[in-house]
């Protein structure tokens, strides 16, 4: 017998050689994942947010307010949430401060959030031709959606703001229009004794006494003077002598509570200050004519676009 044994190996098929070779870690590209999905796949879906920066005005019983960034924040009362709303308040009233309504309210889809969250809601009387920053908060729950938040303000018997938190779909900001509309109205046939109207507008509100205009209408308000050529001393405007012809041909008086066009023109000198105001169908369009002592003759074309 030999000193020297000898091993000999059984040869190995070079398919298994090869199926070896390919579980060899970087031995080829990598390999795809037999269900499809990738790792981020796996990863958490992105968190709802939290704050959503508004920046959208609207204007509301003698307000212009501008909203700012609205928050997904702890409730003040218990483990619920609370979205508060920071807007600025710019009291548009010549004359008298206002507080901002409280008539106000979140919807999400068909859910409606009305509840406010008053420890954390800030809505101070304004002074007159002023502005500061005031606070909205409303107490939501699991179902709301910040994104998809809209902010109704008003009540529904009369004209209501809504805007919503993100994109322009649904904005109804109420925007003052105002109307290239200027001349004379005529008191009589002489034309001895006239207004001039310097401007016009229509909007939903009456800033001075913070007022809204009910459901369906709006306010065509002008701004005149009144001159008196004559020696005579009584040339005074009263509301109960102006109307206003609608497109369909019906008139109307001056609307209670926001017109004051009480101005009197000494003899040969004019006054001004004259403030007329009329509540028309929504949305104003068409032709209206503008008359003093219902001598329409002397009235003025008030077109409306």
């Amino acid at each position: 017998m030999s000193a020297m044994r000898k091993w000999w190996l059984p040869a190995v098929p070079a398919a298994i050689v090869l199926a070896l070779a390919g579980c060899v870690p970087g031995a080829g590209g990598p390999t795809a994942d037999p269900t499809g999905s990738s790792a981020a796949a796996g990863s958490p879906a992105p968190a709802a947010p939290t704050e959503v920066r508004i920046d959208k005005s609207y204007w509301f019983a003698g307000f212009k307010v501008t909203l700012g960034v609205a928050r997904l924040v702890p409730s003040s009362f218990g483990d619920a949430k609370t979205v508060t709303i920071e807007g600025v308040f710019q009291n548009l009233s010549s004359e008298h401060p206002g507080t901002p309504t409280s008539h106000a309210l979140l919807t999400v889809g068909d859910r409606t959030y009305a509840e406010p969250d008053h420890p954390l809601s800030d809505l101070r009387e304004v002074p007159p031709q002023r502005s500061q920053p005031g606070v909205y908060a409303f107490a939501v729950d699991e179902h709301f959606a910040l994104a998809d938040a809209v902010l109704v303000v008003g009540t529904p018997a009369n004209r209501q703001a809504t805007i919503p938190f993100t994109g322009p779909d649904g904005l109804v900001a109420l925007e003052p229009r105002p109307l290239s509309v200027t001349g004379k109205v005529l008191a009589d046939k002489t034309g001895s004794i006239f207004m001039t109207v310097a401007s016009a507008e229509v909007r939903a509100d009456e800033p001075l006494l913070h007022g809204e205009a009910p459901t369906g209408k709006e306010f065509l308000q002008l701004k005149f003077s009144a001159t008196n050529k004559t020696d005579a001393g009584f040339a005074w405007v009263f509301d109960r002598d102006l109307h206003l012809k609608l497109p369909d041909g019906t008139s109307i008086a001056t609307a209670d509570n926001c017109s004051r066009a009480q101005i009197y023109p000494a003899p040969h000198a004019t006054a001004d200050g004259g403030f007329a105001c009329f509540l028309v169908p929504a949305p104003a369009g068409g032709e209206y004519l503008l008359s003093w002592h219902r001598y329409e003759k002397g009235a003025l074309r008030v077109p409306v676009n």
